[in-house]
């Protein structure tokens, strides 16, 4: 499919511009332009709202909400120094836990996550 799709690419050309970069786009011939249409609209519809799927970004949303509040809660226990740091020098110290939580990986997130609130999981060894 790849192979499908990259041949056929075409230059269009707009020419209101001198500077090359802005003057040729690429873009899909038409047929192959409809089929990634369909077939983006069939990944979507199968893929991407399926319940097995939905299920994960639901749990995934859940654990972002509540690693925030947890963090926004008690800020000085909870962030890393560092962050804490950042935390107290900007005037919108939201911003700076929003940003420190939008930057996890899902690993981080998730071992965050246990360390905050499985009873079972988490040391004081553990490096944040």
């Amino acid at each position: 499919m790849v192979h499908h799709f990259i041949t056929a690419v075409e230059y269009d050309e707009h020419n209101q511009f001198d500077e090359p970069l802005l003057r040729f786009r690429a873009k899909l011939a038409s047929p192959q332009a409809q089929f990634l249409k369909s077939l983006k609209k069939l990944v979507f519809a199968e893929v991407i709202k399926s319940p097995s799927v939905q299920h994960l970004e639901f749990k995934g949303q859940s654990m972002v909400v509540s690693v925030f509040e947890a963090l926004q809660s008690d800020p000085k226990r909870l962030l890393p120094t560092d962050t804490f740091q950042r935390y107290e020098a900007e005037s919108d110290g939201l911003r700076v836990i929003c940003d420190f939580v939008a930057g996890m990986t899902d690993a981080y997130l998730l071992k965050t996550y246990e360390r905050l609130f499985a009873p079972r999981l988490g040391s004081v060894f553990d490096k944040l």
